[in-house]
């Protein structure tokens, strides 16, 4: 049996304004874990699984409650399912993809029948709100979303995933500090005066990539599964600016009845984008029984992946 989608939930704290735009924004010290904790409350409930029963937890997150340990520690305590495995995943706007990739291939050699898929994102806290970052800033949200999954007959199957990055562009999309590589100390008054310990972002040269990859990782996808785009029920596209989505739509003839923009109501969720997306467009009646979906997103690091789901 393939692996499944057995159960989704998803959090978004209150909406404030932005820059002029409105953004889900916790409005008390809230690390990613405690957003994954109340999304995976539906997650649970619809698997019809207890906290005790999940055998492993894959967190992809690029805000991270602390350095370290990572979010899927402070999540598994939370969640109060005994010592199982907690595995963060660092792959930012493909972190979902890239978890996903990660637990099915655990469920698929045998190594845990019930994985936990958290993907959460505080990133509020680590944005300049003055005249120099507000652009930016607005571009941001804070949410999460929890994906339960195991062999069984559930939501959908996970057909296929793909994955890739190009560490050569690291710097155009980063936080610099605070940093190991920094010497003698991980930041220095003048880095923090000069703003680098905020997300910095190319705007440009991102744009610029997504347009390229995003079509071309969606393509590489279909090509692997023998489909077309005309095969495919629909499709949720995530990246940080929602009109580069947008455009690698239109590249790949896809219409509006069949799209969803990851993020283009709520703000980017760099990991809990995609997974968000799906669980808002499968409560609203866009996707259903038998639909092919198609997941795409890329971003920092100049990390990309594609995936395909088939509901049941």
């Amino acid at each position: 049996m393939a692996v499944s989608i057995l159960g989704m939930g998803h959090e978004l704290p209150p909406v404030v304004r932005v820059g002029g735009v409105p953004r889900p924004r916790v409005a008390a010290p809230c690390g990613a874990s405690d957003l994954a904790l109340a999304a995976s409350v539906a997650a649970l409930d619809e698997a019809g699984w207890t906290a005790e029963s999940v055998q492993m937890i894959v967190f992809a997150t690029m805000t991270p409650d602390v350095t370290f340990p990572g979010s899927g520690c402070f999540f598994q305590d939370k969640l109060g399912c005994a010592t199982v495995g907690a595995l963060d995943v660092r792959g930012q706007c493909a972190g979902f993809l890239m978890s996903l990739a990660t637990a099915n291939d655990f469920i698929e050699v045998g190594k845990y029948e019930r994985i936990l898929l958290a993907a959460a994102e505080v990133h509020s806290s680590g944005l300049d709100y003055s005249d120099r970052g507000i652009t930016v800033a607005g571009l941001f949200a804070d949410g999460a979303a929890v994906v339960a999954l195991g062999r069984a007959s559930g939501i959908a199957t996970v057909r296929s995933v793909l994955c890739g990055s190009d560490g050569r562009h690291y710097d155009r999309f980063w936080c610099e500090f605070p940093s190991s590589r920094r010497y003698p100390t991980r930041i220095t008054v003048e880095d923090f005066r000069a703003g680098k310990h905020f997300l910095r972002i190319d705007r440009d040269h991102v744009a610029e990539f997504g347009r390229a990859k995003l079509p071309e990782t969606v393509r590489e996808l279909l090509a692997g599964e023998d489909l077309t785009t005309e095969d495919v029920d629909f499709f949720v596209i995530s990246h940080v600016m929602a009109d580069v989505a947008e455009d690698a739509a239109r590249a790949l003839s896809i219409a509006s009845d069949r799209l969803m923009i990851a993020g283009a109501e709520h703000g980017h969720l760099t990991a809990a984008s995609l997974p968000l997306a799906l669980d808002e467009a499968r409560q609203r009646g866009r996707v259903g029984q038998g639909a092919r979906v198609c997941l795409a997103a890329c971003g920092a690091g100049y990390a990309w992946g594609a995936g395909m789901i088939e509901f049941s």
